[in-house]
């Protein structure tokens, strides 16, 4: 007698309920895997295209304000920008779009007391960013914010909230050796110019070391930190201005060209907001990695494209040099008992990992984040 085949019960197969494989769901969880991982790789290349082209935008347009239409208004020129991103975040918190829990819980002592600092060296970084537009050119300027990262740590030191550690002053001898290459090669230097440009670094630099000390205890969300700080930059921007610029003038030229000042008025609200959606798309580190290579493009595009800098060897080695310091002022921050050993050692394993070898196939080839903060 033949034997009586088993039935797909029988043999420990489970049946689909609708007939279907009994890998279709599988292949349907997979397929929605596959679904949000390239939505999310997308979100990403989208925030970071937003954020290398919103900044360098915005960097020529108050370039060509400044200079080709006659506008030397640095602090009135800020104001737009700062009233336009303040204006449009508190509407969001009135309308319930962000979380305010922490502008609810403020007091006016406390926004007088901890805030409105914090607001006025804002404004002086903006006016003195501006300014320095006035007398070098993109590329200079750009080349110039390297240096902030030595004004930052040279503050940190001073009010010993940072430790100067061995890697960290390397990183600083690295970034002024760059700097002072860079501006020895410079053919039109502007030494007020470049007076101008520190100040506004030093600004920065006080403006994040006050966030440290007086907010330690508070922690505001994108919209919340501009509706916060931004009435407090806009005060002491309005009163700079009135002090110290031809109001009067200022306000007929905006009249005169007003398409293009709302463009620069919604350039920084852009800014702004490519920023916090490039936090949320990727990270802090992927952010600082894309800035860095933003400020190299913004000097190329400056020199290249626009013709309107001219770069020389000597400016582009220390350039290049400069950014060697913050590579290892980056790699310093992200690894803090880092030495300068351990650093030599993670930068050799990465030029090994770079030698070429036998190439995966396409498929299995996986992008790698690649660096915030304002223009």
């Amino acid at each position: 007698m033949s034997a009586i085949p088993k039935s797909p019960a029988a043999k420990g197969y489970r049946k689909a309920p609708s007939g279907e494989p009994p890998s279709a769901d599988v292949d349907g969880e997979r397929g929605e895997k596959a679904a949000r991982s390239a939505l999310k790789v997308l979100r990403a290349a989208c925030a970071t295209l937003l954020y290398l082209v919103a900044g360098p935008s915005l960097i020529f347009l108050n370039k060509h304000i400044m200079v080709e239409v006659g506008f030397p208004y640095g602090a009135f020129l800020s104001l737009l920008g700062v009233g336009t991103s303040a204006v449009v975040a508190n509407a969001a918190l009135a309308l319930g779009l962000a979380p305010s829990e922490q502008v609810a819980a403020m007091t006016a002592q406390f926004y007088a007391a901890r805030v409105a600092p914090i607001g006025l060296a804002l404004a002086g970084t903006l006016v003195f960013g501006n300014m320095a537009y006035l007398h070098n050119s993109v590329a200079f300027v750009q080349i110039l914010k390297a240096f902030a990262p030595v004004v930052l740590l040279c503050l940190l030191f001073c009010s010993r909230l940072e430790r100067a550690t061995p890697i960290l002053v390397a990183s600083i001898a690295v970034i002024v050796a760059g700097t002072v290459v860079a501006v020895q090669g410079e053919l039109h230097c502007s030494p007020l110019g470049v007076a101008i440009m520190f100040a506004s670094e030093f600004f920065e630099a006080v403006k994040l070391l006050m966030m440290q000390i007086l907010l330690v205890d508070r922690k505001f969300g994108a919209v919340e930190g501009l509706a916060v700080m931004g009435p407090a930059a806009v005060v002491a921007l309005a009163a700079f201005s009135a002090a110290s610029e031809d109001v009067a003038d200022a306000a007929s030229k905006v009249a005169a060209h007003p398409l293009l000042f709302a463009a620069a008025s919604l350039g920084g609200l852009v800014v702004n907001f490519a920023t916090n959606m490039m936090l949320a798309a990727t990270s802090a580190l992927t952010l600082r990695i894309t800035s860095l290579v933003r400020n190299i493009s913004v000097v190329f595009v400056s020199a290249v494209v626009f013709r309107d800098s001219e770069v020389t060897g000597l400016e582009g080695v220390g350039f290049l040099l400069s950014v060697a310091g913050i590579a290892l002022y980056q790699h310093a921050r992200r690894f803090p008992t880092a030495t300068l050993g351990s650093a030599a050692g993670d930068a050799a394993r990465a030029a090994r990992r770079c030698v070429p070898r036998a190439a995966p196939p396409p498929c299995c080839i996986q992008d790698s984040g690649l660096m915030a903060s304002g223009v």
